[in-house]
């Protein structure tokens, strides 16, 4: 957290297959998903995306988790990728409790826990969310869905790949 803070966090990037990163993080977190159904939309035209593969594999890791940690078991967890305009988009929802039209503005502060919070957690997931978003400058955004639930919007402006990850493959 103190590295994010003074700046020192910078990201790596490297050319990412946004299947990689996802399957990386749904394998890391097996059992606490075991629960849920984890629906991820991929579009089949979704390019390869300049990032840093191991911080947003974190910020995935610290959304999916506080997902699985909040929604009632058997329901859906999604999390969704697309490319539009010079902007990676990624979002986050679950169909938990939401937030508190109060806490909403003070989620990702460092150490902040929700009133409602159950026992264990630091309240740095979601600071560290933020943070390694913004070191990619790119936002993050909380609200709650209409229909109940948590949903997350990243936006990080990157540059693509004009090969797509199938001709990757052919190649190699």
């Amino acid at each position: 957290m103190s590295r994010l803070e003074s700046g020192r966090t910078t990201p790596h990037p490297g050319w990412c297959d946004v299947h990689d990163l996802i399957n990386k993080v749904a394998e890391s977190l097996e059992q606490e998903l075991h629960h849920f159904h984890l629906s991820i939309v991929i579009p089949e035209d979704m390019p390869l995306v300049y990032i840093d593969f191991g911080l947003i594999e974190q910020v995935l890791y610290n959304l999916l988790l506080n997902a699985t940690q909040y929604a009632p078991a058997g329901s859906t967890i999604r999390a969704k990728f697309f490319y539009d305009n010079g902007f990676l988009t990624i979002q986050v929802m679950d169909r938990g409790p939401g937030f508190p039209e109060s806490e909403i503005e003070s989620i990702f502060y460092k150490f902040y826990r929700g009133k409602d919070a159950g026992t264990g957690g630091t309240g740095l997931g979601l600071s560290i969310v933020k943070g390694f978003v913004e070191a990619h400058q790119g936002t993050v955004i909380a609200e709650n869905r209409k229909n109940g639930g948590a949903l997350f919007t990243i936006k990080i402006p990157v540059k693509i790949s004009d090969l797509n990850p199938d001709r990757i493959e052919e190649i190699t």
